[in-house]
């Protein structure tokens, strides 16, 4: 039959590369896959978690961060699933293409589903779905109806799903809201998704904007210090002088071509893992010698273990630390072979959590009982409680010659290469949410162009002045929109593009369960657990950030 052969296959396939837009580029190896993902996820959150464990408590901490991982794995098994049925709609509408573009093809089609060829009032009457991609299109070729077309794609998915569901092209989070605009009152679903993300890498930007410029007016105060002992340095104002000098660097790359920046993203990359292993190292190091010093009993009994009236300075953290979400399809689709993508997540999740465990345990004890409420900028000086920058613990560490110390307090600093990355995607998804057709890279500086920049780069930055509260932007942007875009956002993606190809009727789910990256937890179980998650965490968030007493940090 036309439905399993080769050639067919072949010129379906042929059809869906031609239509794709996202393009994927270069194949990644499952290794390399988790070394990308790792280096996006001990990114801001590993800096401010020990702040955030210190705040919660060791134990407490240690349940949220597994519990949102765990949560985030389901849904990124969401995403995985709804990134393949976004591409089989492309497979689909290439199938249709490719019919009624070949007359031949079409005749043995004729042929082979005659018995289809009939029409339907009495199911229509009764109120029959509409037939899916395919309804109308044949419509003209009264031997061949759109029932029998659907016929002949449900078999093509039978034998040939692998092609099929295929991920040929990066398919991103609004513009899977964008396909699922396929009924009455739908329009909202898109909306909520656009207006969630956008948000959400918005609070990322704002976020990393003060986590950069914090780094920055560190490091330049320890250098002054370590040139000169005598000379004094206003850190208040340094950061203000950061801010506005990152806001000049940033604001014309986000004009540039970013494209090729692989070879720097990887150097940068090596700097921050270099640096995590320093800050482990130097932490179990003093974490090791107080046990020794003050007994584990006495270093024990000072380090918080469950401090539930805080669970927000972890939970915020856990949100904004595992909410990639956004980030999956650009992380996934390049991986070879694709079915290894939910092995390739849980990997990078499981060893992010126990890198983060490391790092948090260490830092509660190696600066646990320390009673400054900040570190002293000079090489030698008094060390202090965690931070909300952890980094920033290790200002005062002389050795090699205070150039450790410089290093560890400024490798964040480099992340202000993300910060026109951050912008410009804010700024494409906003143009495609509002319908804005944008110039291209050979002609950046358009009116509209600079406006939309402008809009983007521009509130991070004036955020950034006003506060250096780092904490409190990610408690609010990952309680929040961070846990939309993680949590809500891939399940109602996934229901609809399933709705849409009809994946849930009972035939259906008896006859095709070798989907490629089918998300195991896509039945009712799993949708319920993920609800009532999301409504408990949204209740308890709220409770904690509007209704309950600030309670003062330890």
């Amino acid at each position: 039959k036309a439905s399993s052969q080769p050639a067919t296959h072949r010129m379906f396939s042929m059809e869906a590369d031609r239509r794709t837009q996202g393009q994927i580029g270069a194949k990644l190896s499952p290794g390399v896959a988790v070394i990308f993902m790792l280096n996006s996820l001990t990114g801001l959150s590993l800096l401010t978690l020990p702040y955030g464990f210190s705040q919660a408590g060791l134990l407490l901490g240690a349940v949220l961060l597994f519990l949102c991982m765990g949560l985030a794995f389901v849904t990124a098994t969401f995403m995985c699933e709804a990134l393949t049925i976004a591409n089989a709609l492309t497979y689909e509408e290439a199938e249709c293409q490719v019919i009624k573009n070949n007359p031949e093809l079409l005749e043995e089609l004729t042929r082979e589903y005659h018995s289809n060829v009939v029409d339907r009032p009495k199911a229509e009457s009764a109120g029959a779905s509409k037939p899916s991609l395919a309804a109308g299109l044949l419509g003209k070729h009264r031997a061949f109806s759109s029932e029998a077309l659907q016929d002949f794609c449900d078999e093509v998915r039978d034998t040939n799903p692998e092609s099929e569901f295929k991920i040929r092209e990066r398919v991103e989070l609004g513009q899977m809201g964008e396909m699922v605009l396929h009924g009455k009152g739908s329009h909202w679903v898109a909306t909520a998704i656009y207006l969630m993300v956008v948000t959400f890498t918005y609070g990322t930007a704002c976020a990393l904007t003060v986590t950069v410029n914090t780094s920055m007016a560190h490091t330049y105060c320890s250098a002054v210090s370590l040139i000169s002992e005598t000379s004094e340095c206003d850190a208040d104002k340094a950061y203000r002088y950061c801010v506005i000098v990152s806001f000049c660097i940033t604001l014309p790359l986000c004009f540039a071509n970013l494209q090729k920046t692989k070879n720097f993203t990887i150097v940068i990359m090596v700097f921050r893992f270099i640096a995590i292993a320093i800050m482990i190292a130097i932490g179990g190091y003093k974490a090791v010698g107080r046990l020794q010093e003050e007994g584990s009993v006495t270093v024990l009994s000072q380090v918080p273990t469950w401090e539930p009236e805080n669970f927000m300075a972890v939970f915020g953290n856990a949100v904004f630390l595992f909410g990639i979400h956004h980030y999956l399809p650009s992380m996934i689709s390049p991986l070879e072979p694709q079915r290894l993508a939910p092995r390739v997540i849980i990997t990078a999740f499981l060893s992010c959590y126990l890198v983060i465990l490391v790092v948090c345990v260490t830092a509660n004890i190696a600066w646990g009982g320390e009673t400054h409420s900040q570190c002293s900028v000079d090489l030698g000086g008094h060390f202090c409680k965690v931070q909300t920058l952890y980094n920033l613990n290790f200002a005062p560490l002389p050795w090699l010659g205070g150039s450790l110390a410089i290093f560890i307090t400024a490798y964040p600093s480099m992340a202000i290469a993300s910060i026109p990355i951050a912008a410009i995607t804010t700024r494409n998804t906003m143009a495609r949410w509002l319908g804005i057709v944008l110039p291209g890279p050979d002609n950046p500086f358009t009116p509209t162009n600079v406006f939309m920049t402008l809009a983007v780069l521009m509130p991070p930055s004036m955020i950034a002045l006003i506060t250096k509260d780092v904490q409190a932007v990610i408690q609010y942007v990952g309680g929040y929109a961070g846990l939309a875009v993680a949590i809500m956002c891939p399940l109602v993606l996934l229901v609809r593009l399933r709705h849409l190809l009809k994946l849930d009727t009972p035939k259906e789910k008896e006859r095709r369960t070798d989907r490629p990256l089918k998300s195991p937890f896509g039945n009712r179980y799993g949708y319920a657990f993920v609800v009532l998650f999301y409504l408990v965490a949204l209740s308890l968030v709220t409770k904690k950030l509007f209704f309950t007493p600030h309670v003062a940090a330890r």
